[in-house]
């Protein structure tokens, strides 16, 4: 690739939301849409950030998502151009379509691999491919729940077999801080200790390969992993690592951790136009009457944490994940079904032809 072509060259991020009807999944959209724009210039969003297929697909007062849609917007991160697009979701409804909607959001997710699928599988490929993949998926959480029920941890187990799960508190303006305190550790208590999800970025226990390499380890190590093991909360395994000693990306997994679930408030828009409303000192913001509250300041709000882990910190990991996790298991599985499917024809044809002979 040449020097211009890769100074051109744009990193797609795809990010689908979704979670309970009425839990704050598109105002969320709406808020980050709108943060994105106030911290791009207006020549840079009139460019590159002007490349959006669903400009208008958030334009108006809010209203309820009724079928998918998406969101696109170019921007720049650390030097870097990345063409950001999110995927609104219709809420999860009643129990009975449950199912059907989770198995619509599923097939989505899928058919973005069998597009990747398919373009690897040409002999000549197409160079301007779009990356459409799944790459992270924001679960935003019921603030009136006190636990997740047994149709959150159905929904986050089967999305966690797909793609990058990553817990988020909507409406969290709903709750005190007290109650944000016991609410977290309930959500996480319920995601690692007791159901064993495997959302983005949770610890997960390693399997030995053999017996003969667990005899030749030292008391020392098997001392660790069995502590690592036998850790009862995320509290517990955070508390085995000495921060100032890791790396780069172990520090941002362990700053991940302790965050999630992310609280995110979104902002009070104008009834007529959708737009934020207006007051004094504050762009994105709340106006309960009482007082004002800044939606984007990290005393109220997980939000800049959240748009930070998501684009800058944990962006290429989660590409990379979605990938070599997600999209080969996929592959794995369709080739295996596939080849499944050929011998049983085969040796149904065989079948065929060996009563052929009998008559």
């Amino acid at each position: 690739m040449s020097p211009r072509s890769r100074r051109n060259a744009v990193s797609f991020f795809n990010v689908m939301v979704v979670g309970f009807s009425g839990v704050g999944k598109t105002s969320f959209i709406k808020t980050l849409m709108a943060a994105l724009k106030n911290e791009t210039h207006k020549d840079k969003r009139e460019s590159f950030g002007s490349q959006t297929p669903d400009s208008n697909a958030l334009a108006g007062p809010l209203t309820k998502t009724q079928k998918p849609y998406t969101v696109s917007a170019g921007i720049d991160v650390d030097g870097e151009k990345v063409m950001l697009t999110v995927i609104d979701t219709p809420g999860f409804q009643s129990d009975y379509l449950i199912d059907k909607q989770l198995h619509d959001i599923l097939g989505y997710i899928e058919h973005q691999f069998d597009l990747t699928l398919a373009e690897e599988s040409k002999v000549k490929r197409n160079p301007k491919a779009v990356d459409t993949q799944v790459h992270a998926c924001l679960y935003v959480i019921d603030p009136t729940k006190r636990a997740l029920d047994q149709y959150d941890i159905r929904i986050l187990t089967r999305l966690s077999e797909r793609v990058n799960v990553i817990p988020v508190i909507g409406k969290a303006d709903t709750l005190t801080l007290a109650q944000r305190r016991r609410f977290k550790p309930m959500i996480l208590r319920d995601i690692y200790t007791n159901q064993k999800i495997p959302l983005y970025g949770m610890p997960e226990d390693e399997e030995e390969d053999d017996e003969e390499e667990e005899e030749k380890e030292d008391e020392n190590d098997k001392e660790k992993k069995t502590n690592a093991k036998t850790t009862s909360t995320l509290d517990d395994f955070l508390n085995q690592f000495n921060y100032e000693e890791e790396d780069e990306e172990t520090q941002a997994f362990l700053d991940y951790l302790k965050l999630i679930p992310f609280n995110v408030i979104a902002y009070e828009d104008e009834p007529e136009t959708g737009e934020p409303i207006e007051m004094e000192g504050i762009k994105i913001g709340r106006d309960y009457g009482w007082g004002k509250i800044d939606c984007l300041n990290d005393d109220t709000s997980d939000f800049n944490s959240l748009k930070t882990m998501l684009l800058s910190t944990h962006r290429r990991i989660l590409q990379s994940e979605t990938v070599e996790r997600y999209y080969e298991q996929y592959r794995t599985e369709r080739l295996l079904i596939k080849r499944a499917t050929k011998l049983k024809s085969m040796d149904v044809g065989k079948k065929l032809l060996d009563d052929l002979k009998r008559v």
